[in-house]
């Protein structure tokens, strides 16, 4: 028998439907293959990016961190629809993506104004406030588009530490009186679920 020690305990948990916008705070997330699903299921193209990195960021333009994108219908995007299923069928396997209908997406911007994640009108928005006029575009994928990693772990303690090396406050997004979470792996499945 492996004996294990507990390091630490979820404080929070965040995902980001839309590259480099805020996120969202959410009691579970489902991680797989292909990172935590919908999380990251949607970037900005811009003809002035690298052409190794195609995307417009918050390092480029950091008002995106004003947009909060959602799900308009959450309840279908907190776990694949095949899950079960695909548990059923042995490890290994990647769960099917859901219909892009259970996946759509609203943003509502700084102003206030909410548009579809697949409005024009969004997109003239964000390109208004960029100096070199690029040409921007919606990229859609079924698998996250991170820079590196499809997970980031970011320790209460590291906010903190930052915080007190700028001498500011840092808001580690969450309450330190919240309930621990946990990570939960089930022995015949190589799927785990992340609970708050």
């Amino acid at each position: 028998m492996l004996l294990m020690s507990r390091v630490g305990a979820v404080h929070s948990l965040y995902r980001y439907p839309v590259k480099s916008m805020r996120g969202e705070e959410v009691a579970e997330l489902h991680v797989g293959f292909a990172g935590i699903y919908g999380d990251r299921m949607v970037a900005i193209r811009s003809s002035t990016a690298i052409k190794g990195f195609p995307y417009l960021t918050a390092r480029d333009q950091r008002s995106l961190l004003q947009f909060q994108p959602r799900f308009r219908h959450p309840e279908r995007a907190a776990m694949p629809p095949n899950l079960a299923e695909a548990e059923s069928l042995g490890p290994g396997l990647t769960v099917a993506p859901a219909d892009p209908g259970d996946l759509e997406l609203y943003v509502e911007a700084h102003s206030g104004e909410t548009f579809g994640i697949d409005d024009p009108a969004l997109l003239q928005l964000l390109s208004s406030e960029l100096k070199d006029d690029p040409k921007l575009s919606m990229v859609r994928s079924d698998r996250a588009l991170t820079d590196c990693r499809p997970i980031s772990l970011f320790s209460v303690q590291t906010a903190f530490a930052l915080g007190a090396e700028l001498e500011m406050d840092v808001d580690p997004r969450s309450s330190a009186e919240k309930s621990h979470s946990s990570v939960q792996r089930r022995r015949s499945s190589p799927y785990c679920r992340i609970l708050q």
